[in-house]
């Protein structure tokens, strides 16, 4: 398992790295730590930082929704300001991907698989 982060991508985690992560970020006792498959416990800090983006996303949108809210007290009538005047994020300018691709690529996947 390599690190995923940092100048030291090419090194791999050392088994005390392994234990915090897994002790500390994800929570586990060591016993359940030890009864995971490496690629399991890649898996599961990946969903955890995962979670942790997504949380953090959404704290960042609200406190701009909650700011706009304030400002709009303050504007003259008729005028309204939108939470996305105030600051577009950068995972919002990323180019929207059409929802059907992702289930293409499922398809192909299961095709590649079963053949």
């Amino acid at each position: 398992m390599k690190k995923n982060r940092g100048d030291d991508d090419d090194k791999p985690l050392e088994w005390d790295e392994i234990e915090s992560l897994g002790l500390g970020l994800l929570g586990l006792t060591p016993d359940a730590l030890y009864d995971f498959t490496f690629r399991q416990f890649g898996n599961a800090v990946r969903g955890r930082y995962k979670l942790q983006e997504t949380q953090q996303r959404d704290a960042w949108e609200r406190t701009r929704w909650q700011t706009a809210l304030l400002l709009n007290v303050h504007t003259k009538k008729g005028a309204s300001l939108k939470p996305k005047d105030l600051a577009t994020f950068p995972w919002e300018k990323q180019e929207k991907q059409n929802p059907s691709h992702g289930w293409n690529q499922l398809k192909a996947f299961a095709t590649n698989k079963d053949g």
